[in-house]
């Protein structure tokens, strides 16, 4: 390769890896930013991977994850004795609501699951799984 040929190559290179960051920017600006609520057992708190949702522990006490870190946020653990029933949550406030009231998006919540009779599947659809 002549050194003309080199500064071209490098050029293009050079073009290409600013064209990636900036759709990787947009991508970032146009992927959702909210906590996925995730639902788990609450039998499942005590010894949950926190890596499989992409979470650090960043504080614990004797109950177990205390507060925890997802995509540079801070959640903090929750369990008020109220209409909330029983249940672990990890939220963290996200701003006010127009009524003036903070506004919480949650992580992950633990809660006993429901043991509810599951329906058959329809002949119909049934037809498709075999």
């Amino acid at each position: 390769m002549t050194p003309n040929q080199i500064n071209l190559w490098l050029e293009i290179q050079r073009r290409q890896m600013a064209a990636l960051e900036r759709i990787a920017e947009a991508l970032d600006r146009l992927a959702p930013n909210t906590a996925p609520n995730y639902q788990r057992s609450i039998e499942d708190f005590k010894h949950f991977d926190w890596a499989s949702i992409n979470a650090t522990v960043e504080r614990s006490d004797q109950y177990g994850a205390a507060i925890v870190n997802w995509r540079g946020y801070q959640f903090i653990r929750r369990s008020p004795s109220n209409k909330f029933g029983e249940a672990i949550w990890f939220s963290r406030c996200v701003g006010k609501g127009d009524d003036g009231e903070n506004k919480y998006e949650r992580l992950v919540t633990f809660k006993p699951l429901s043991k509810k009779e599951v329906e058959p599947i329809p002949e119909k659809v049934g037809k498709f799984l075999a």
